[in-house]
């Protein structure tokens, strides 16, 4: 999955630090990161990298620290939308992250899930007043009533659930990729992780579940999510309901139909890969 990055190890720990000409950094418009173009691939440009666009010096770097991945920083220099694009570089949404290197995919996905928090919290929500970065630990602060903003991490649950030989497939709408994944969706108020992955079951595909047990979590900055992932069996009738202003598909896959997932980047793959491969939890 995306956070397993071993031997390299992330350090996510507020700090305040300077940077190295070799740091990554990430200028981002509110929406979309700047990258580097290398031949048919996207790169996150080095510090070095962005000063030399505008003939400064590391002195007069204007972005702030967010993590770091072994002995290599990640830093953010926020612009406007209008922000000019400079030659071989482009923006581009966080999905292009995903087909980086595990470093740059974790690390650069990560810091655009934090400038996206900030990019939101640029005022108070509460009084409306310009806010300022905290000092003491990744927050957002407004100076003028006190309000504290700590970044949005959103719970969703993920679920697999079986039907002897067979899994629950579908895709959603809103996925841009056409392969099919699995029943996902964000925690309500007020509920629990289970009561979630039992209601986004009965509301996407109109199944009742039994069973359900914990198969691991993973963070998910595309998302700005935490996410939780269950197996399940089908409890009753295997008729699906499917919800359509959700899914555009959604049906039972016989084990032997299921094609390899790669494990590298999404739970979700690992979940199909589980139950591909036997099922073991």
């Amino acid at each position: 999955m995306i956070h397993e990055i071993a031997p390299h190890v992330l350090d996510n720990q507020f700090k305040i630090q300077d940077p190295k000409s070799n740091d990554y950094c990430l200028v981002y418009n509110g929406s979309k990161t700047l990258l580097k173009k290398e031949g048919n691939s996207y790169v996150i440009p080095t510090v070095a990298e962005i000063l030399s666009l505008s003939g400064k010096d590391i002195a007069d770097f204007e972005g702030h620290y967010l993590l770091s991945i072994d002995d290599r920083a990640f830093f953010l220099q926020a612009v406007p939308e209008d922000f000019v694009t400079p030659e071989g570089y482009e923006f581009m949404g966080n999905r292009a992250f995903r087909n980086m290197s595990p470093v740059e995919r974790m690390g650069g996905a990560t810091s655009a899930h934090i400038a996206h928090w900030e990019s939101l919290n640029k005022f108070c929500g509460k009084c409306g007043n310009v806010t300022i970065r905290g000092d003491k630990e990744r927050s957002i602060i407004c100076p003028k009533c006190g309000n504290i903003v700590y970044p949005r991490i959103s719970p969703v649950v993920i679920v697999a659930v079986r039907n002897g030989d067979k899994l629950l497939m579908a895709h959603n709408i809103d996925n841009p990729n056409p392969r099919l994944f699995l029943i996902s969706g964000f925690v309500e108020i007020g509920e629990s992780l289970e009561q979630a992955a039992h209601r986004e079951v009965m509301e996407e595909a109109g199944l009742k579940i039994k069973n359900l047990k914990y198969f691991g979590s993973q963070p998910w900055a595309f998302s700005d999510s935490l996410i939780a992932g269950w197996t399940a069996e089908l409890d009753g009738d295997d008729t699906i309901h499917r919800q359509e202003a959700e899914l555009s598909e959604a049906k039972w896959v016989k084990r032997e139909d299921i094609p390899e997932y790669e494990t590298d980047v999404s739970i979700s793959c690992c979940l199909i890969e589980n139950f591909r491969r036997g099922f073991t939890l």
